[in-house]
């Protein structure tokens, strides 16, 4: 019976260190980490619990950008025989769950999508709302990075709907918001697109989450960009800067990317050199080279006229099927040699984005 409890206890303690990843609390996330990992060993064994430690250690690790020792963790579970036969619904589903979210911060969108559908299948056997509102919501990010807008806005929804029903989760609330917003800005919808952004930033600062202003900041910079907004872009990515957590993540990195970007847009090249300097140093000091090869790209095209540096950004981008970026940035270049009176490099340009849409359609072909 005591050995019941304890199994129970440590079961309770987990739940309860999800649910601060899920809302974002890395000092929370962090205590609970430590806690339960001290107390682990003087647990009796209990294969459920223990693989279910695991699996939520896979999603701590990717919450504190630790992306690798995440990957390590579900690998060890993949490892273990009959998985399926050997476990129940719940691990089953964390599992597959967690694999998704892993492939998507791989940049792997169809195979993490492709996760997701299997955990859905189980998602009804998990009676808990807030969990589905977590899942709807990573689909509906996954499907955002595909252009798959109809499915994401769908899913970002219900995760909407569900998380405002609940007080405690605000966090996911502002994100589904911002990732309807990012929606409908793919869909040229500006002024929807900019009012939710503004939204979120207004929400943030009641709830004091100066994580999700921050990133509400960098998304209405994304929002502005697009408009050709470009100082007003520019002050909202050094707003989202001015948060040390952002800044020194993942998103910061690419803050300053997108900053270097409407930077040199708004003909602000000594500045914009500035602040590729500082990107480019840090994405190749954190071994980040999807942003590596879009600040050499960007840096050919608005620097140095450097285009093999611009193909060899390309080629990496391709290499990973990151054909929206490849996309996006083809776009851009095409308009600048435009502009320029470039006809030649213009229409290679044009071309090189038509290609990569092509092959977005493609990737979707993956999708099980």
């Amino acid at each position: 019976m005591l050995d019941q409890i304890a199994h129970q206890e440590i079961a309770n303690d987990l739940n309860e260190w999800y649910k601060s990843i899920k809302q974002r609390d890395k000092g929370k996330a962090t205590q609970l980490h430590q806690e339960i990992r001290d107390r682990l060993p003087n647990m009796s064994e209990n294969q459920t619990v223990l693989l279910y430690y695991s699996l939520i250690e896979s999603r701590y690790e990717l919450l504190m950008e630790r992306f690798n020792k995440s990957g390590e963790i579900l690998n060890n579970i993949n490892k273990m025989k009959d998985l399926e036969k050997n476990t129940d619904d719940m691990i089953q589903y964390y599992f597959y769950f967690f694999s998704g979210v892993y492939e998507f911060y791989q940049k792997n969108f169809t195979q993490a999508i492709n996760y997701y559908k299997i955990a859905e299948s189980m998602l009804h056997k998990i009676p808990d709302e807030m969990e589905m509102a977590e899942f709807h919501y990573q689909v509906a990010v996954a499907y955002y990075r595909i252009d798959q807008h109809i499915f994401s806005i769908s899913h970002a929804e219900k995760a909407l709907e569900s998380f405002k029903a609940n007080s405690t989760y605000y966090e996911r609330e502002i994100y589904s918001e911002m990732i309807l917003a990012a929606n409908k800005l793919d869909m040229l919808c500006y002024k929807e697109s900019e009012a939710n952004y503004l939204n979120a930033i207004e929400k943030s600062k009641s709830a004091g989450s100066k994580y999700s202003e921050s990133l509400a900041y960098f998304n209405l910079g994304l929002c502005y960009g697009r408009q050709k907004l470009y100082s007003k872009a520019a002050e909202s990515f050094i707003n989202a800067l001015s948060n040390n957590e952002l800044k020194n993540g993942v998103v910061g990195i690419k803050a300053i990317l997108e900053l270097t970007h409407v930077l040199y847009k708004n003909n602000k090249s000594e500045n914009a050199q500035s602040w590729y300097k500082k990107g480019f140093s840090r994405a190749e000091k954190e071994g980040e080279k999807e942003y590596e090869a879009k600040f050499i790209f960007i840096d050919g095209l608005y620097n140095t006229s450097d285009t093999l540096s611009m193909q060899k950004g390309l080629g990496y981008l391709e290499s990973q099927n990151l054909w929206t970026d490849v996309s996006e940035l083809c776009l851009d270049a095409a308009h600048y040699y435009k502009n320029m009176g470039d006809t030649a490099n213009s229409s290679l340009y044009f071309e090189k984005a038509h290609y990569a849409r092509d092959q977005i359609l493609k990737l979707l072909e993956e999708l099980k």
